[in-house]
């Protein structure tokens, strides 16, 4: 039986939303681990464990999309993870032309 890769879009699709579901962990690993003495440091380390687990549960997600050839799932995944990256691009540009000389 023939193994069927993804299509080049959901191949390039996987490929950064894994790229950044890696960077999102990433800076949520390095948050967490991060020294502080703040009095709700508690609260800050759970909530932060709780999105380092949905980030997980995403990448498991990810790869049952690409091992099981789902694109719909991938595609799903890519828009949820390439969101907050547009959204910051976004904002950097409006202030960058919106800034008072």
């Amino acid at each position: 039986m023939a193994v069927k890769f993804p299509r080049t879009p959901d191949g390039w699709m996987s490929a950064v939303s894994a790229v950044l579901l890696t960077a999102y962990l990433m800076f949520a690993l390095y948050a967490l681990f991060s020294p502080s003495n703040d009095p709700q440091r508690g609260m800050a380390q759970g909530f932060i464990t709780l999105v380092a687990l949905i980030l997980l549960l995403l990448g498991a997600a990810l790869w049952f999309a690409a091992a099981r050839n789902h694109p719909w799932l991938a595609r799903i995944i890519f828009v949820i993870t390439i969101f907050p990256a547009l959204s910051q691009t976004a904002q950097e540009i409006y202030l960058l032309l919106h800034r008072a000389p």
